[in-house]
């Protein structure tokens, strides 16, 4: 079993604009890891930065400036617009594309970064001295590769540990019961309701990835009735609505899909925690080969996020 770490109590700080309960919980625990980090620190790097409310809180607590790398444009305006002042600042880059650049005394943070981004941060630090990284990542599936290689080789075992995106992705099944903004219930309860909006967004207008049904909306959005949604989503396609007849069979038959693939889905759950948490400690094999000291544990409740396991790597020499 994992450790934990220390998580803070109840945030006394108010939320910032656009940011959530959830959010502020990860945000306020992932705070906790940074103190005996930055001591040498002379720069924060935040990678995968999105709308910067962590790239803030950071910047706010250290003193220290603060870089937030984003590759989409529109997440990184609307971080400056809600960052007025010197620091943090905001720079648009793809680091999987452009690579990450660092420096002796950086620190070097990411909430949540996705698949090959937190290998590339783990990567990058493992080639400087004198820097630090806490990072806590998700979505192992989202790489350019077709598999992901192990960082820190087993003798014999590489080809067997080569894992499939496909394979990857179950490290996204597992839930909890409870949640900050939503119970599990009603998590799926409003996964039906996408799945639901899904079929009828294609049946009149071709075929479409999963996810994209969501697309414009925010993902609270599928929390309100479906006939809601429906009319929102279409809308914003320039569509009319379906009647009220195709809504209701849609409902019926997405609660029945929704069950079997809940029922296909439970052996494959088995297998999300492990898959984390190798990822998790071959990253840290591979920067305790390069001289760096690592923690890695439980940063949150599951409630809070699923994808909760932190990993916090130092070199000071």
């Amino acid at each position: 079993m994992l450790p934990t770490f220390p998580t803070p109590g109840i945030s006394l700080r108010p939320a910032r604009r656009g940011e959530t309960p959830r959010k502020r919980a990860q945000i306020d625990a992932f705070g906790q890891l940074l103190p005996p980090l930055t001591v040498r620190s002379t720069r924060v790097v935040d990678v995968g930065s999105g709308h910067g409310h962590l790239t803030r809180e950071i910047a706010e607590e250290t003193g220290l400036p603060v870089l937030g790398l984003e590759r989409d444009a529109t997440l990184a305006g609307r971080a400056r617009t809600l960052s007025p002042g010197a620091s943090p600042t905001f720079l648009v880059t793809d680091v999987l594309r452009d690579g990450l650049a660092l420096s002796t005394g950086d620190c070097v943070i990411g909430l949540h970064a996705c698949g090959e981004l937190g290998d590339v941060m783990v990567t990058s630090v493992a080639r400087c001295r004198g820097v630090a990284l806490a990072l806590v990542g998700c979505c192992l599936q989202k790489r350019r590769q077709a598999s992901r290689r192990p960082l820190c080789p087993a003798a014999g075992l590489d080809d067997r540990l080569d894992l499939p995106r496909a394979l990857l992705g179950l490290s996204n099944l597992a839930a909890g019961d409870d949640g900050v903004e939503a119970s599990r219930a009603e998590n799926l309860a409003a996964r039906e309701r996408r799945l639901a909006l899904h079929r009828l967004l294609s049946e009149g207008g071709g075929p479409l990835r999963f996810g994209a049904e969501i697309e414009g909306l925010n993902r609270r959005a599928a929390q309100r009735d479906l006939s809601y949604l429906v009319v929102r989503a279409f809308a914003l396609r320039g569509r009319p609505p379906p009647p009220q007849r195709a809504i209701d069979e849609a409902a019926i038959w997405a609660r029945r899909e929704h069950a079997r693939a809940r029922r296909l889905s439970l052996p494959r759950a088995m297998l999300a925690r492990v898959l984390e948490v190798y990822v998790l400690l071959d990253r840290a094999a591979y920067l305790e080969g390069r001289g760096f000291a690592v923690e890695v544990g439980a940063l949150f409740p599951m409630s809070v996020s699923a994808r909760n396991l932190a990993l916090v790597a130092r070199c000071e020499s």
